[in-house]
């Protein structure tokens, strides 16, 4: 019971949403209530649009009404009392899928499956409920099939051409229910004009005081002459507003036509129109257009039947006796022939038989298949008909070559394009078949559809010579077109350039955003590169976010110089992706070169080392290249190599400068600096080598190196044999060393191993470190802090640093550097500012420590202004790690400050 019961609210929730106007007027039916004599008293929305009224009009509106006209499927009126409400409301018997098509004035015809269903209301008055559909597509596509046939039938038994065009006319009307169909075929007198050839229905249209219009060059200035001269279908809407001019336009009206079509057809080799014209507007819809188009491409075949029978009537003597000789060959065929007509049926390959004028005359069902054509739409046409317009005369070419007895067997390619209009490659074999006295009878085309094989080869092709992530030109296909380029040089004369461009600091955006947003970067650092890349340049992705560009035929360097700018500029304005804003430069080498070059490698590598003089003055330029970077380039290589074997033979050493307590000349630590004695080169100063490591990853060797030493040093110092008021050590780190994510592992893992208390080590960093990433190097160093390590900030003044970030990240030291401490600069203004340097440090509760004092006026001015630390030749240099132990015992007593 209590399914039953839910069951009962289910049906009257049902009935209770069908009655409401929300749910009505969202159905996509049409929907009224008709009374008596059909009059409609309700609606929904779709009824409005699928009845053609507007909703003020609808009620009260009767089946008998003018407004509209009623007719069934075959286009006859449909009588009142049959309607499908009518009939309802007299018999109360339910009608469905009744089909009514509604004419109103001024509107398309319009076909309805309507729907009718008579309710008894309980005053015993009855209504009747119309639902309908809009089948206007459907049964537009059933008439055109129905009068498809009824054409074809008329127009297949015509004896003469002139007649097959007036069946087709009388079928249009008669069968289409169209009101005028005529055809228009090119004037002879006026090459510009037509005339008109047939016509059905109101014929009296196109004649009386239009008789002149024909033939002259104005009537080709019409919908039909437009269609017929640029082969193109056209349609008129409204012939009422679109006429050609207003004598048309007043005879349309008489003759109660509202849109028309125009269709050319080749009913053989020549040129014809089919215009129709309804009665109503907007009636050659896309569907119908289609349908009227097949028609008459149905009768274009048909007419080149009925002119080929009347070609064929005045030589049916030779036809008999043709006949009679080809029953005689058919007999003397031999059992082998017969064989293979059979299986030229059931072959899995394409193949087609064709007379001598490349007629077909057999195809099977392969070829069918690979063309998209049926048998009957083949047999009886030339190759021609399907052939791929550039290919046209490949297959014309080889039967002339065997008919003149060049060539007997031939094999080629052709492009065939299908019926749905794709493009095919065929390898077509082509051979004679020859009587016995060798006459060709006709040819056998084998075939093979290569259009798979083609694509991939091509795809292969593509993906062997272009990047796939940017599409440019990969390295193979860039080193082909360098030596043709080089080759052509040779030959003509001029210069060649090869640049590389590099995207400065890339890594930093696959670090910072991921690999996916580095790939469509590189994609759109492509496309703005390839909008200033010449069309006889190559632009090349050389691999990872390096570009190649090749030019040829510049006159003089500046005109590289200019092509490098270009590139450049092209770059300045910033890039958005995925909404991040992202601002890319590059560098680029320049590698100029003429005829009397041998080598097209070095091009290249002579471009990758100016790229390299590019990256060292600064990024963001371009550098041409010149034969001594290759020398320096050489030496900085060579120089890498000695300090990478400099590190595994012992040849560095760190030593220490003493660091002094100003007020009390004690020593209160040492900065380690490294020295590197090289067995040629004697001793290589750390501004030469260091800034090389930084290009490579060796520096990270080096500052490990250095780390490890200075602690495990500074571990063994001791004041009067205690260690808790030893000298702390300062080590410096390079950007990148600071960039490493193992540092804070590396600087705990020394600690350990050296047994060094972490507040005697602070770590030094100038202020490029420090603004390379605020709140990255703030969270390093919080990291340290914790470990109770300190850092310094070492050349203050010399950089860019702001103030605001001293606050935030409260260094414990802050190196004044020597540019201020030199007497060679001191002067009232240095002197304030040297004052306010220091002024400001101790304000911050940072200890000031002022580097290079080698002069007691620099001390004592230093001590007047309130430094605290110092360090300099004043006091000693840098000393190796057993001298410091020296300089510890002998305290404040052994510096010479006194003025002689």
């Amino acid at each position: 019971m209590a399914d039953a019961h839910i069951d009962l609210i289910h049906i009257g929730e049902l009935q209770r949403l069908l009655v409401s106007e929300r749910v009505l007027n969202s159905m996509a039916a049409g929907i009224v209530l008709q009374g008596a004599d059909g009059v409609i008293l309700d609606y929904n929305a779709a009824a409005v649009n699928l009845l053609g009224l507007s909703g003020q009009d609808i009620i009260g509106v009767k089946s008998t009404d003018t407004t509209w006209k009623v007719i069934r499927e075959d286009g006859s009126p449909f009588p009142l009392e049959d309607r499908p409400s009518i009939a309802a409301l007299r018999t109360g018997v339910t009608s469905s899928g009744v089909i009514e098509g509604i004419e109103i004035t001024g509107q398309p015809r319009r076909w309805l499956s309507v729907n009718s269903h008579p309710v008894e209301l309980e005053s015993g008055y009855r209504v009747v409920v119309s639902s309908f559909v809009d089948v206007t597509s459907r049964v537009q596509r059933e008439r055109l099939l129905s009068l498809l046939a009824e054409v074809s039938r008329e127009v297949l038994g015509a004896p003469t051409e002139t007649d097959a065009h007036q069946r087709l006319c009388n079928a249009l009307v008669e069968r289409g229910d169209y009101a005028l169909a005529w055809i228009g075929v090119p004037s002879t007198s006026n090459d510009q004009g037509i005339v008109v050839s047939c016509a059905a229905g109101e014929t009296g249209y196109l004649y009386d005081e239009m008789d002149e219009w024909w033939g002259a060059a104005q009537s080709g200035w019409g919908h039909t002459g437009v269609a017929l001269h640029d082969g193109r279908t056209k349609v008129i809407d409204d012939l009422r507003e679109s006429a050609l001019t207003p004598r048309w336009q007043r005879r349309a009206e008489t003759y109660n036509l509202a849109s028309s079509i125009a269709i050319p057809f080749k009913p053989d080799d020549s040129n014809a129109v089919l215009s129709i014209y309804d009665r109503h507007v907007n009636q050659f819809d896309e569907i119908t257009t289609s349908g009227l188009e097949v028609i008459a491409h149905e009768v274009e075949l048909i007419i080149s039947h009925v002119r080929a029978l009347e070609k064929t009537a005045h030589a049916l003597a030779e036809t008999k006796a043709a006949f009679n000789k080809l029953a005689e060959r058919e007999r003397a065929l031999t059992d082998s022939e017969i064989r293979f007509r059979v299986a030229f049926e059931d072959n899995m390959s394409p193949m087609v038989f064709s007379d001598l004028n490349d007629i077909m005359t057999a195809a099977n069902d392969a070829f069918c298949e690979m063309v998209g054509y049926s048998r009957e739409e083949l047999i009886g046409q030339d190759s021609k008909h399907f052939t791929y317009p550039e290919d046209i005369g490949i297959t014309e070419g080889s039967l002339h070559h065997s008919q003149s007895g060049r060539l007997d067997q031939m094999r080629y390619t052709k492009r065939y394009l299908r019926k749905d209009g794709h493009i095919i490659y065929s390898e077509v074999s082509r051979t004679p078949a020859r009587d016995a006295e060798g006459n060709i009878l006709y040819y056998v085309f084998s075939e093979r559809d290569v259009t798979e094989e083609r694509q991939l080869t091509s795809q292969l092709s593509h993906q062997a010579l272009h990047d796939p992530l940017t599409g440019l030109a990969n390295r193979a296909l860039f080193g082909d077109r360098l030596e043709q380029a080089h080759q052509r040089t040779m030959r003509q004369g001029g210069l060649g350039v090869v640049l590389i461009l590099d995207l400065d600091d890339f890594k930093a955006v696959n670090d910072a955003f991921g690999h996916v947003m580095g790939d469509q970067l590189l994609i759109a650092a492509a496309h703005r590169l390839l909008t200033v890349t010449r069309s006889t340049d190559t632009l090349c992705r050389f691999g990872g976010d390096e570009f190649l560009y090749l030019a040829e035929g510049i006159e003089t360097e500046v005109e590289a110089e200019t092509l490098a700018r270009r590139l450049l500029a092209v770059l300045v304005e910033p890039f958005s992706i995925n909404e991040v804003t992202v601002e890319q430069h590059a560098s680029i080498g320049v590698s100029i070169w003429d005829g009397d070059a041998v080598d097209v490698e070095e091009f290249i590598q002579n471009a990758d080392v100016a790229l390299y003089e590019a990256k060292r003055q600064g990024k963001n330029k371009y550098v041409l290249f010149k034969p001594a970077m290759r020398e320096q380039l050489t030496g900085h290589f060579e120089m890498i190599q000695d300090l990478r074997s400099a590190i595994v033979d012992g040849a560095l050493a760190m030593h220490f400068q003493p660091i002094v307590q100003l007020d009390t000349n004690e020593v209160v630590g040492f900065e380690a600096l490294m020295r590197w004695n090289h067995p040629e080169r004697g001793v290589v100063l750390p501004e030469v080598f260091i800034p090389l490591a930084e290009q490579s990853d060796l520096i990270f060797e080096l500052g490990t190196f250095a780390l490890n030493e200075a602690v495990t040093a500074a571990s063994t110092w001791t004041i009067g044999g205690s260690r808790n008021s030893a000298p702390f050590v300062s080590v410096n780190l390079s950007a990148r060393q600071f960039q490493d994510e193992a540092l804070g592992a590396k600087i705990e893992r020394a600690l350990t191993m050296s047994g060094l208390a972490p507040e005697r080590l602070v770590i030094e960093i100038t202020e490029s470190v420090m603004l390379l990433d605020v709140a990255e190097t703030s969270s390093v160093l919080g990291r340290l802090s914790r470990l109770g390590v300190d850092f310094a900030l070492d050349d203050f003044g010399t950089g860019y640093s702001s103030l605001a970030y001293l606050g935030v990240l409260n260094p414990r030291i802050i190196k004044i550097d020597q540019s201020f401490v030199s007497s060679a600069y001191t002067s009232e203004r240095s002197d304030s500012l040297l004052e306010a340097i220091i002024s400001l440090g101790r304000k911050l509760d940072n200890t000031m420590l002022a580097e290079g004092i080698e002069t007691l006026d620099q001390l004592e001015r230093l001590r007047a202004f309130g430094c605290q630390l110092g360090q300099g030749f004043l006091f000693a240099p840098a000393v190796r790690a057993e001298d410091v132990a020296r300089i510890i015992e002998g305290g404040a007593r052994q510096w010479k400050l006194k003025r002689p």
